[in-house]
This record gives structure tokens, C-alpha cells and sequence, in this order.
């Protein structure tokens, strides 16, 4: 999964909430030097697991202010964004440009940027449609889809990472057998998806929705293990599944409903 275990400095933005812990967390267990970007730094601390390590650095600001964007951003490695949620829209795309623009104008080139999206921004194999464009899938994640159309514009070393719902892994550690797909939803899929009608590939999403619940530490685990430059995926949407014949479930959730970017 990893591509490169040198240590980086790595700023988290909304890291005080569940995934955004998660990748404080991996990003230590990687020797990963951690600036943790939040509005409210007590809050970040009471939600901690324990004493917060000394060598993290804990600022508070907010994504919507540039100035403090810029010094937070200013000589770090990566920015990794897990603020904001997709059912806030018009605030969502605004913070998510607020974020890509601070990389774009404050990072080196050698930065790298991983932004947040959900698996209906990927592509259905075969198909040359994704997830969004079919019916039946609600109307807030195309805010997704404008996301990653800025991000392509982007001269940014960036990546998307494309999760279905998220839960907490119940050991607290993340798992090494998963699927991990590029620009694809990470599913099987037969080449009828080709000539299929779109109605048809909605109700297939639906039905292998179980199979995209993986927790928050797997996706925390491959954002932090895939901070190297120009590596596999640069420049790419990321998805993830758990292994074939394996389920999920994500308890008192249904499609559409608000949560961690999406």
C-alpha cells in the first residue's frame, strides 16, 4: 500500500473529526511530523485518545482564512483536508477552493495534496459514466463532481480519495487486504456495463454499496502511506472496497445523509 516511508510535514485540516483524528493518528505511526489545522483547539484536544504528543503542533484558524491558510501551509510536504461536509454545497466547493488554492500558491511543487470526495465521484467500469450522472443518486454529491473538475485544473500534485461510508474499525487499526482502485469504483464489474442503461448501473451501485463501508483508520492509512511525489496516485481519484465476498454496515446511516465529506 505504502509507496515511501520518509518522514514529511504533514498539515491536517479539520483534524478534530473522526476521520481527521484518524489521520493524525496514522500520520504519527508513520513518523510523520503533524500540524493539526483547526477552528478550535480544544476541542481537537478533548477529543484526543489520551495526551496529545509533544511534537505534534496544533494551530488554530480558520479554512476560510487565507492568511492563516497561507502561514499553516507555508513549508509543509502535504496537505491532507478533511474539513467540511457535501451536504453544506455552496460552502463546501468554496472551502474546498480555499483549500486547493493555498496549496497552489503557498506549497513547493514537490507538495502533496489529498483531498476528500465519496465513491459516487468514481467511474463505473466499463462505462464511461460516474457514479453522480445515473439516477437515483442523490442530488448533493454532485458537489463532489465540481470538486474534482477544479482539482483537474489543478497544477497541483494532488489525489481524491473517493470512500464510501466510513466507521470505526473495531481494533482501531487499519486493514492490508483491501481493494484499492484508480479513477474506477473498486467493484467488479462485467463489460454489459458498456451497453448497459443508466437506471441499470444506479441499482448496481446500490446493491455493492456494503462492499465500500471501510473505516476511517484504512483511509487514513492509505492517504498517509501515499505522500511521495508524482507516486501511483498523483493526479488521480482514489477508491477503495473491502475484500471480495466481505460486507460492511454501517449502523443508523442511509444514502444521502449528512457526514464526513459525504
Amino acid at each position: 500500500m505504502a509507496e515511501a516511508s520518509e518522514r514529511k510535514k504533514v498539515v491536517v485540516l479539520g483534524a478534530a473529526g473522526n476521520l481527521g483524528r484518524r489521520l493524525v493518528a496514522r500520520g504519527l505511526a508513520h513518523g510523520h511530523e503533524v500540524t493539526v489545522f483547526v477552528r478550535n483547539a480544544s476541542r481537537f484536544a478533548e477529543h484526543w485518545p489520551g495526551i496529545l504528543p509533544e511534537h505534534v503542533r496544533v494551530v488554530e484558524g480558520d479554512v476560510f482564512d487565507k492568511r492563516a491558510m497561507a502561514s499553516a501551509v507555508m513549508g509543509c510536504d502535504a496537505l491532507v483536508n478533511a474539513a467540511g461536509h457535501v451536504a453544506d454545497g455552496a460552502r463546501f466547493v468554496s472551502l474546498f477552493e480555499n483549500v486547493v488554492a493555498a496549496a497552489e500558491q503557498h506549497m513547493a511543487p514537490s507538495g502533496r495534496l489529498w483531498l476528500l470526495a465519496g465513491a459516487a465521484v468514481l467511474t463505473v467500469p466499463h462505462a464511461d459514466r460516474i457514479g453522480v450522472s445515473l439516477p437515483g443518486v442523490p442530488a448533493m454529491y454532485k458537489t463532489h463532481e465540481i470538486n474534482w473538475r477544479r482539482l483537474q485544473a489543478s497544477s497541483c500534485d494532488w489525489s481524491l480519495m473517493c470512500p464510501g461510508p466510513m466507521v470505526a474499525a473495531a481494533n482501531g487499526l487499519p486493514r492490508d487486504d483491501l481493494r484499492i482502485s484508480v479513477e474506477m469504483l473498486p467493484y467488479r464489474v462485467g463489460a454489459w456495463a458498456r451497453w448497459a442503461p443508466p437506471v441499470a448501473l444506479s441499482l448496481l451501485m446500490k446493491s455493492k454499496l456494503s462492499e465500500l463501508i471501510v473505516s476511517y483508520e484504512d483511509v487514513a492509512e492509505i492517504i498517509m502511506t501515499n505522500l511521495a511525489p508524482n507516486g501511483r496516485f498523483s493526479r488521480r481519484r482514489v477508491g477503495v472496497a473491502l475484500p471480495l465476498n466481505e460486507r460492511g454496515r454501517k449502523e443508523n446511516w442511509t444514502l444521502g445523509e449528512k457526514g464526513p465529506t459525504g
